[in-house]
């Protein structure tokens, strides 16, 4: 084991493969983390402190591996964010680790990125369920204390967002990826009258069809291999709260009845059990698909599409509410700073003048990146136009800008690079996605990429 020098860890990193631990390390404080390591369980156990507010685990370590170091954290650490990772590619494993008490599971090789923001997205539901359980029950549901904006379109949406939120009719929000979609759950469950009841996220692209069903429904013992006790799904655990089906629109079309049949009788089984259930959950669920052309294309069930789309919220791109751009910004190095414990960072108007004319196709979370990365690499408190140089080195820009980044003619495969490229951006590099939007099966998304070398 390393010990690095890092003042007041918050993240503990486990892992007994040293060069695995180096890079986790590296990344950790490329992403504002400050970690501490230990390359076993025993180990590990030793080093959570106070401090610690997140756990990146392995799962296969000598004598006490990931599951085992997993259960005597949670004795301890029932609430304690931890993100398992494992060289195995199987459902099994991934059940172990989710009944276990693990956040979230992630097979390597994994995108460091996606490893951060599940970290981040689990320590900021551990908030949530924190402030849920230390409210007064007697306090009434706060008003939109953190949204602000000067756009007609966002003051619009503010205002169907709140009579919604005090209603119990399940909501579809709609959107670009990047435009806010989760925060906007978030906030419907905070000014609603079930705000100090749970709010859950599931994501459904990001487990296989058999764990995520176990995931929404739970299972029974025995019903599938590794499933040596029972296990509440989130319908249940959500049954006073709020269920946040996020990218409802990959829910793979096995599941689409059984998901029918909670939204029309808010009854249903376990996997493998024969008692009916009740869940009083309120479903708010987002997508960034045209949900209408995937029922026309037969991929989504239409009487589905109906049960959710009781109340949509578009969520618009940042390019349709540019005025906001400013406050935004503001906000977010304000964010930032606090996070890092320094004075902050001002705009020149030059600079300004360059945020304000890029069409920003990752909308918010693509303005968080590059706030992030421009004030990690500044010289200087005041952000002129140089410390924004990813803006053009981003290909996102080339295709957006509507100019070709050839002086000359492009050649057929140029053009067939340019146009795969704009799809697998937009669906964030996710090569399933790519693959539904270009009608082509996954293995040819794996084909175009390693063809005109582009970068995973």
């Amino acid at each position: 084991m390393h010990d690095y020098p890092i003042h007041s860890p918050n993240l503990l990193i486990v892992d007994d493969d040293e060069t695995i631990q180096r890079l986790l390390v590296f990344a950790a404080q490329d992403f504002g983390w400050r970690p501490l390591t230990a390359n076993s369980g025993k180990e590990a156990l030793e080093r959570i402190s106070p401090g610690i507010e997140g756990i990146i685990m392995d799962h296969g370590m000598p004598g006490m591996d990931g599951i085992q170091t997993l259960l005597q954290i949670r004795e301890n650490h029932p609430d304690l964010p931890v993100i398992m990772l494992t060289g195995l590619n199987d459902a099994e494993t991934a059940v172990q680790a989710l009944r276990a008490g693990a956040n979230d599971y992630l097979t390597k090789p994994f995108e460091l990125k996606r490893l951060f923001d599940t970290l981040r997205q689990a320590k900021a539901e551990r908030r949530q369920t924190s402030a849920a359980v230390h409210i007064p029950p007697s306090a009434k549901p706060a008003e939109h204390a953190e949204i602000r904006s000067a756009s007609p379109h966002l003051q619009r949406l503010l205002k169907h967002l709140s009579k919604a939120a005090r209603l119990d009719s399940t909501i579809l929000l709609t959107g670009e990826s990047g435009t806010g979609k989760t925060y906007f759950a978030r906030e419907i469950h905070r000014i609603s009258p079930r705000t100090h009841e749970e709010f859950i996220t599931v994501s459904c692209p990001a487990l296989p069809r058999e764990l995520l069903e176990s995931e929404l429904f739970g299972h029974e013992k025995g019903s599938f291999t590794g499933a040596t006790s029972s296990r509440a799904g989130r319908f249940e655990q959500a049954s006073k709260g709020t269920l946040f089906l996020d990218e409802i629109g990959d829910l793979p079309s096995e599941l689409q009845p059984k998901l029918l049949n909670v939204l029309q009788d808010r009854e249903f089984f376990r996997v493998g059990g024969s008692k009916m259930l009740k869940t009083g959950a309120r479903v708010i669920a987002a997508t960034n698909m045209d949900l209408r052309k995937r029922v026309q294309d037969g991929k989504f069930r239409e009487d589905l599409y109906y049960r959710l789309n009781i109340i949509e919220l578009r969520i618009p791109p940042l390019r349709e509410h540019m005025e906001d751009l400013v406050p935004l910004t503001q906000d977010i190095l304000s964010k930032i700073a606090k996070h890092r414990k320094v004075d902050g960072w001002q705009i020149s108007d030059s600079a300004w003048d360059a945020l304000r004319h890029f069409d920003w196709p990752g909308n918010i979370r693509q303005l968080e990146n590059v706030l992030e990365r421009a004030t990690a690499f500044a010289e200087k408190s005041i952000l002129q136009p140089d410390d924004f140089t990813q803006l053009l080195d981003d290909p996102r820009d080339l295709i957006n800008s509507g100019t070709p980044p050839l002086n000359r003619a492009q050649t057929l495969l140029e053009l067939e690079r340019e146009a795969f490229l704009k799809t697998y951006l937009r669906n964030d590099r996710n090569k399933a996605k790519t693959a539904r939007e270009l009608g082509i099966s996954e293995r040819s998304v794996y084909n175009f990429i390693a063809r005109h070398a582009i970068q995973p």
